[in-house]
């Protein structure tokens, strides 16, 4: 009798559930690792990206327009009512006319009100990372400017430029803005040179020419100089609620021989030799005996020489409308810029200003009682070049330590020709956002 070949029973339902298992496991794997998935979810999440960064950039103008602009009321409109995405599309211009029917814009924010739970879900998640990312965050370098939180520019919302990067001092924090922005918050670039916002709001702190103490001369003959870089200075200024003023005089470096606006030196540069004499604490000395020329020079340089992105900055010897725009602000704040002897070093500083030292001139930064809103000697020590015109000559400001502080105050006008130089005579960089 011929035997039969084949499998028993128990054999074949064992092969059966393996199989099962397997193509269960296959299932799930793909299920898991959908590259169709995975590539909609990806190119979902880089046009929410770009619907994001429009939206920004169109809050942002708002606040150019309009200083006084609520981004919290920018959604009053129905903008995304109407025809299929055309109102959304005004202020998002590459949203698709199927994501128009999407999303809608609620407190100035991207909102996902579509059907499809899974892209609610990817844009949930989007949101959830986002919101850690917004903004800059305290002592971390720029990558391009960018305000410390993540809204819209404007007088009281700075934006940190390009390697820069904010940091907290002791009378001033970039942690609640709605109350510190006034203060004078400081920024830093990665070797020390540190700079104060000036907030410009137009109506309190004016951008204008305006104080006319101890001049000798017709106000409205006084100009400035114009700003390398900068077509309309006003405008540039206006655009973005504000500028930038060294915290410090100036300072010549010697590592590198250029300007620099932090980090006090440990002894002055008092004599005309100056350049041969160093200290161990620090390669450099206030920067006075210099001449108009050479402080327009060294200031409009300094971008340059400390590698500034100079498509998002620059910087440039302080003007007479930027002087008297920081004198306005202090004069808010409750100081005298009329009579300054009381936060000043000049000849007859009084308290709490008369400390050790005064009547004399030391390093930027000698005594925190010769500070308004975080600046270090705006009121005496040394004259400041500024780029005003008067006839061929230029404007020093500031008064100096063998001034009185009330004929000589930090609204003190007075003149020399380009080529002069002083031991009570320096200069201050400001720096502009592009």
């Amino acid at each position: 009798m011929k035997k039969k070949n084949g499998i028993s029973l128990i054999v074949l339902v064992i092969t059966i559930i393996v199989i099962i298992i397997l193509a269960g496991a296959v299932i799930l794997s793909l299920a898991n690792n959908n590259p169709i998935e995975q590539a909609n979810e990806a190119l979902f999440k880089t046009n929410v990206d770009e619907y994001n960064s429009e939206l920004t950039l169109a809050i942002s103008n708002q606040y150019l327009q309009d200083q006084s602009f609520d981004p919290t009321i920018f959604d009053k409109e129905v903008w995304n009512g109407g025809t299929i995405g055309e109102t959304i599309k005004k202020y998002i211009p590459s949203i698709t006319v199927a994501d128009g029917l999407k999303f809608e814009i609620q407190d100035s924010k991207l909102v996902y009100v579509g059907t499809n739970e899974t892209e609610q879900e990817w844009f949930t998640s989007m949101s959830m990372t986002s919101e850690e990312e917004t903004g800059l965050g305290l002592d971390v370098i720029a990558t391009d400017n960018i305000t410390f939180n993540g809204e819209a520019a404007a007088y009281n919302n700075p934006i940190i430029p390009k390697g820069f990067k904010a940091i907290n001092t002791t009378d001033a924090s970039w942690v609640n803005l709605s109350t510190d922005w006034n203060t004078g918050l400081v920024i830093e670039d990665t070797s020390g040179n540190q700079f104060v916002w000036v907030p410009v709001d137009g109506t309190n702190v004016p951008y204008a020419k305006w104080c006319t103490t101890n001049i000798a001369w017709n106000h409205a003959d006084i100009s400035d100089d114009t700003v390398v870089g900068v077509t309309n200075e006003a405008a540039q200024v206006t655009k973005y609620g504000g500028f930038y003023i060294a915290r410090y005089e100036a300072m010549f470096d010697f590592n590198g021989g250029a300007l620099r606006v932090a980090s006090k030196p440990s002894t002055n540069k008092t004599t005309t030799d100056w350049r041969a004499t160093r200290t161990e604490a620090y390669n450099g000395y206030l920067w006075n005996y210099i001449n108009y020329t050479d402080a327009k020079s060294y200031a409009e340089n300094m971008d340059t020489h400390y590698a500034y992105d100079t498509s998002k900055v620059i910087t440039t010897l302080v003007s007479g409308t930027q002087w008297d725009t920081v004198l306005k602000w202090i004069q808010n704040s409750g100081k005298s810029v009329i009579d300054s002897r009381t936060w000043g070093n000049y000849s007859d500083s009084i308290f709490p200003a008369n400390v050790a030292g005064f009547a004399s001139l030391q390093i930027s930064g000698f005594s925190e009682n010769w500070k308004a809103n975080n600046i270090y000697n705006i009121a005496g020590n040394t004259l400041k070049w500024t780029s005003e015109i008067y006839s061929s000559s230029r404007v020093f400001r500031g008064g100096s330590f063998f001034h009185s502080g009330s004929s000589g105050p930090a609204a003190y006008r007075s003149y020399d020709p380009v080529t002069n130089v002083r031991n009570n005579l320096a200069f201050r960089p400001s720096l502009y956002i592009l």
